[in-house]
């Protein structure tokens, strides 16, 4: 019997993988074990969904020792449309049901940034708001959780 589950869809700049200056240094980022040890107990489908560019996605989920627990990489140079306008949620949604069919029950997007939650929650998905202003969070009716990291967030919900 196939269970329908839903998918979890991940930003990566600032939300999987937090940067420490306005500079991207690649030589920085080291495998994250506690990271993908979490990612590996959530038997879900996972993406990334990123308005980067996929080269850069895919640099840092390697060098963070993660990219075999995502199923595929959503960028700028392989999406139509980018973050936050519908379309792109549209277009992410289409694809993952292209992939997967009707196993997935839903979607479960974790960002840093308040637009890109709005627009993605208006079409349904449950959104995490992941910053160091989580407690803000009651301010925004489109946020159901918010937590200050993606590892945080990944230890408190139930999956």
């Amino acid at each position: 019997m196939n269970y329908r589950k839903p998918c979890l869809i991940i930003d990566i700049d600032d939300t999987l993988y937090v940067h420490k200056s306005p500079l991207m240094e690649y030589h920085k980022i080291r495998p994250d074990y506690q990271l993908k040890h979490q990612l590996q107990r959530i038997s879900y489908p996972k993406f990334i969904l990123t308005n980067a560019m996929y080269e850069h996605a895919n640099i840092i989920v390697n060098k963070m020792g993660v990219e075999d627990e995502f199923k595929k990489i959503y960028a700028r140079d392989n999406m139509p449309i980018m973050k936050p306008s519908m379309d792109c949620y549209q277009n992410v949604k289409n694809d993952i049901f292209k992939e997967l069919g009707n196993t997935v029950s839903g979607y479960v997007f974790f960002d840093d940034l308040l637009d890109n939650l709005k627009g993605a929650s208006q079409l349904g998905w449950r959104t995490i708001w992941i910053s160091p202003k989580y407690k803000e969070a009651h301010n925004y009716t489109f946020v159901i959780a918010a937590f200050p990291t993606l590892k945080d967030a990944l230890n408190s919900i139930q999956f």
